[in-house]
């Protein structure tokens, strides 16, 4: 009797050994993933220099397409988030599923794959709101295969300065 009690304790231990280090591991991979996503984010971004939506040209899809090429279904709220890293000052954020933009109070109550800030800057000698750069937040959560367990995790990023930013989505 006593061999078996002291086997039940050994196997509760080991199944929580084995329990944080899947938690570990699923967190270390999709933390990573994430890092991919918003690097490819920010990649397209520089290439079409800003969020151009001409014919030929458009970020929104190549980002969509990059999106589902990786597998990357994650979403969490812009609101909060945006505003945080905003502050109290006049800047405008997006929540992006897709090519679903939505600007500002519109992210509310809503889920998006990945949030985007312009931040504006001004340069010596140029006009005014020349250069601008791109926050980015990515949303991760962990994950283990297809049980999402926690969702509050997010990946953030910036652009460089790009100066006179082609930007269908911040217009003005």
């Amino acid at each position: 009797m006593r061999e078996s009690i002291g086997m039940a304790w050994l196997m509760i231990i080991v199944m929580t050994f084995i329990t944080l280090f899947s938690g570990y591991l699923a967190f270390s991979i999709n933390y990573s993933k994430s890092f991919r996503v918003k690097d490819g984010i920010i990649e397209r971004i520089h290439k079409y220099n800003g969020f151009v939506n001409e014919a030929g040209k458009n970020t929104l899809s190549d980002i969509d397409d990059f999106l589902n090429q990786i597998g990357y279904s994650a979403r969490g709220n812009c609101y909060d988030l945006c505003t945080e890293e905003i502050g109290d000052s006049d800047q405008k954020f997006a929540g992006i599923r897709g090519t679903e933009v939505a600007i500002g109070e519109a992210t509310r109550g809503n889920t998006y794959n990945y949030c985007i800030i312009r931040v504006r800057s001004q340069r010596l000698g140029l006009a005014q709101n020349s250069t601008s750069y791109y926050k980015v937040i990515v949303f991760f959560s962990l994950q283990i295969g297809q049980i999402s367990l926690f969702s509050k995790f997010h990946t953030t990023g910036e652009t460089q300065a790009l100066t006179f930013a082609n930007d269908s989505i911040f217009h003005d």
